[in-house]
């Protein structure tokens, strides 16, 4: 990271450290509200002139979007009252959008328009309260701009001994050559071992790169989609061509994976539900975008062990966080061991306590020993 940048982070995320916390009552008078205050704030921006040329003449629906995932993740942010994540996702969300031909001046217009949105939705001492943490991302926007403009990339670290497979493979995703992409994986996986390291060391960090890719306009929505199918059909044609445990006996417990709900990047649970799986797990993989309450019946009717839950984007925090309060007020829920993992976890440290999760797993060995740790550990207490 360049000297400036980091200085300039630096600041912003002491500040953040020092912002007033927003009680309970406010946060949940917002989270009440947000729906009537994105309608407004979707009104406003609509009305604006020249808000087609200010969002790069991109759809109407892309901005609206964004305002529902910004009440979203706002709630998470003063439900938690965690200044370091909405510190470190605002200059991301910045260049994300920017790349895509939003300019700058779109998230003053916005910003402005939810401070707005606060006055009139919500009580006076609420909303005041609220407006102070706008009013500071308002006064470190040209900040925000300059950290959005670096050339700032957090990469997983890759060892030597995989670089020049994890490299032709992200080219296969990229060219969107399949059979090249299968190749390689077949020719990689020996056995269960191999399938770990395959999915740790080659899948999450191409995946992760072609994300940082598009965030940063080098690759288009069609390309990052492609390669995310690719990874889809491998990891199938993968499953369908071994044992799910090489033989081993289920013996070590009951698991439930899923992604969380609003999460449509499934690639991570899906390589959780796998890793557990061969490590003999009896596990029932939900996949993307699991709604809340489904997922509690089927909690419900399944009683396992462990429940995984992945989460990439930071708006779906608010999710998991209403899920496993769920669980946790169910007499006959309440001991299941949590963990929770994703990109949004690996870049903001000790976030995943705000969930009422048991523990964050950085990675597929960090999931697989946690998961068996939790586990044993629990069985100590009967």
């Amino acid at each position: 990271m360049d000297i400036d940048i980091k200085s300039i982070m630096d600041a912003i995320l002491n500040q953040a450290a020092s912002l007033p916390f927003v009680s309970l009552k406010s946060a949940t008078a917002y989270h009440i509200n947000s729906s009537d205050m994105v309608r407004y704030v979707n009104s406003t921006l609509t009305t604006t002139p020249n808000i087609y040329t200010i969002i790069g003449n991109n759809p109407l629906g892309i901005m609206y979007d964004n305002h529902k995932h910004h009440a979203a993740f706002m709630t998470t942010v003063f439900s938690i009252n965690n200044y370091e994540l909405l510190a470190k996702t605002v200059p991301w969300v910045y260049r994300a959008y920017y790349s895509h031909g939003f300019e700058f001046e779109y998230f003053i217009i916005e910003l402005k328009a939810w401070m707005e949105a606060n006055k009139r939705y919500l009580e006076k001492k609420d909303s005041e309260s609220i407006n102070v943490i706008y009013e500071w991302l308002i006064s470190r926007h040209t900040d925000m701009i300059k950290i959005a403009l670096s050339d700032t990339e957090y990469l997983l670290p890759i060892s030597e001994n995989w670089l020049e497979l994890k490299n032709a493979f992200q080219s296969a995703l990229l060219d969107g050559d399949h059979r090249k992409a299968l190749a390689l994986a077949q020719d990689s996986i020996k056995n269960d071992l191999k399938l770990q390291d395959f999915y740790l060391h080659i899948v999450q960090p191409s995946m992760y790169e072609i994300g940082m890719m598009w965030e940063k306009a080098e690759i288009s929505v069609a390309q990052e989609h492609l390669a995310s199918a690719i990874v889809g059909r491998i990891m199938a044609n993968i499953s369908m061509g071994k044992d799910s445990n090489n033989g081993k006996n289920i013996d070590i417990g009951r698991a439930i994976v899923t992604a969380s709900p609003n999460e449509f990047h499934e690639i991570g649970a899906w390589m959780i539900a796998d890793t557990l799986e061969q490590e003999g797990w009896d596990v029932r993989y939900l996949g993307a975008n699991m709604p809340k309450e489904d997922l509690i019946l089927f909690v419900k009717s399944f009683i396992p062990d462990l429940l995984a839950i992945s989460v990439t984007m930071p708006f779906n925090i608010t999710y998991v966080k209403e899920a496993i309060a769920k669980i946790r007020d169910d007499d006959e829920l309440k001991n299941i061991k949590i963990i929770v993992g994703g990109r949004v976890f690996n870049e903001t440290p000790k976030l995943w306590q705000a969930t009422g999760a048991d523990g964050f797993a950085a990675n597929l060995e960090d999931a697989k020993n946690l998961a068996k740790k939790l586990i044993n550990t629990s069985m100590q207490h009967y």
